[in-house]
C-alpha cells in the first residue's frame, strides 16, 4: 500500500511538469516587422531567421522593391522551442505570404541535434499546413569564427555543419530549394564583424544579394514588371 501511495504521488506530481520545457537563453527576443502592411497590390515575402537575417533584411527589401512587400520574423528562439511555431503561426494567420525564406540554427545550443531535427521537421509541417500556397526556401546557417582570429572557425561551426546536414535531409524529403548562405560566406572572413558571428556592411550586402536572387529564381516574382 505504501508503494502504491508513493507511485500515485509521483504520477500526480508529473501532471504539473511541462512536457516540452524550453531551454532558455540569458536574453531572449523576438522582432516582427511588416513593411507596407496597409497595401496588398504586390506579393508578400517573409524572411524568418535571427539577427543575421535582420542584418541583411533592409537590403533585400530594397532589391525586391516594386516586386514584393517584405516582412521579417527574427528571433532568438530555436525551432526546438515549443513556442516557436506559435510565433510563426501568429504571423501566417494575419498575412498571406507568397514566399517564405527560412533559416534557423544559430541559437538553442542547449538542445541536441536530434531535437533540432525534430523541431525543424515540425516547423516545415506547420508551414505546409498554414501557408501551403507559399514558396518555401530553406537558407543554410552561416559559420561562426573565432573573435581572437577571424581566419579560424569557432567550434560552434561544427555544430552548424551538423545542423545544416540534418536540414538538408529534411528539405530533400519535401523537395524544398536551398539557399546555401554557408557556402557563400565560408571563404570570406573579411565579411564577418569582430564578434565572429554577425557580418559587416560588405557581408550583409553579399548575403542580401544572394537572398534576393534566390527568392526571384524560385518564385513568380521575377515575372512581375
Amino acid at each position: 500500500m505504501k508503494q502504491l501511495c508513493t507511485l500515485l504521488t509521483l504520477l500526480a506530481a508529473c501532471q504539473f511538469l511541462p512536457a516540452d520545457a524550453p531551454v532558455r537563453e540569458r536574453i531572449e527576443w523576438i522582432d516582427i516587422w511588416i513593411t507596407d502592411a496597409d497595401k496588398d497590390h504586390l506579393p508578400r515575402v517573409l524572411l524568418v531567421g535571427d539577427s543575421i537575417t535582420r542584418g541583411y533584411f533592409g537590403s533585400v527589401e530594397k532589391q525586391l522593391a516594386g516586386k514584393a512587400y517584405c516582412a521579417r520574423l527574427t528571433t532568438s528562439k530555436c525551432v526546438t522551442d515549443p513556442a516557436f511555431n506559435d510565433d510563426l503561426q501568429l504571423l501566417m494567420k494575419q498575412y498571406k505570404f507568397s514566399v517564405i525564406h527560412f533559416n534557423n540554427g544559430l541559437h538553442g545550443w542547449g538542445y541536441t541535434e536530434e531535437q533540432y531535427r525534430a523541431g525543424l521537421a515540425k516547423t516545415v509541417a506547420t508551414v505546409k499546413e498554414h501557408s501551403a500556397d507559399a514558396k518555401f526556401i530553406w537558407a543554410t546557417t552561416t559559420p561562426v569564427r573565432k573573435k581572437s582570429d577571424l581566419q579560424k572557425f569557432d567550434e560552434r561551426t561544427e555544430r552548424v555543419k551538423a545542423r545544416n546536414s540534418l536540414a538538408a535531409d529534411i528539405m530533400k524529403q519535401h523537395s524544398i530549394p536551398t539557399n546555401d548562405l554557408f557556402n557563400l560566406v565560408e571563404g570570406h572572413s573579411n565579411w564577418h564583424s569582430p564578434d565572429g558571428v554577425h557580418f559587416n556592411g560588405q557581408g550583409n550586402e553579399a548575403l542580401a544579394k544572394q537572398v534576393a536572387t534566390c527568392i526571384l529564381q524560385n518564385s513568380s516574382l521575377a515575372e512581375l514588371p
